[in-house]
């Protein structure tokens, strides 16, 4: 797998009929899917966040990483842009996703910030030539995803 350390998370535009917020910002077993997002790249040494959501989630997305952790919470392409001015790999998730090690590549992906920066600047598109799949990502489509998952991350612990 790529070595990151940087990553951008995409938050569902789409929110949960229940709560009224982004998939992303829902819990699985007492825990919001970005924290466990979040926590998971810290550990595998991703030290740079950008999490592209709109104000009114802003905050909540914040309190999903540690205090001291390097994020940006916007929605605006140049703040992104800024964030993706380097030639090193980023991970990009494009919607929750719990992180399993079993799971094989096809959801996440990495690829040079630059190429990354090139290619939303003008179509916003994922079809970049440099990206290599990541593994370890099951993406979440909704709640009854969370009600599979959460026996199985009961029992993990």
């Amino acid at each position: 797998m790529v070595s990151v350390e940087r990553a951008v998370f995409f938050m569902e535009e789409t929110v949960s009929p229940e709560t009224a917020k982004p998939l992303m910002l829902e819990a699985i077993l007492s825990c919001p899917i970005l924290t466990r997002m979040s926590n998971q790249l810290l550990a595998d040494g991703v030290k740079r966040f950008f999490v592209v959501c709109g104000p009114e989630f802003a905050e909540e997305a914040r309190t999903c990483f540690p205090a001291d952790a390097d994020v940006t919470v916007s929605d605006l392409q140049s703040d992104l842009t800024a964030f993706l001015n380097t030639p090193d790999p980023v991970l990009v998730l494009n919607r929750s996703a719990i992180p399993m090690p079993e799971a094989g590549p096809g959801f996440a992906y990495a690829a040079p910030g630059y190429e990354l920066q090139e290619a939303w600047k003008v179509k916003m598109t994922n079809a970049v030539q440099a990206a290599e799949l990541v593994p370890g990502w099951l993406p979440v489509f909704g709640p009854e995803t969370i009600a599979e998952l959460e026996p199985i991350l009961r029992e993990r612990g």
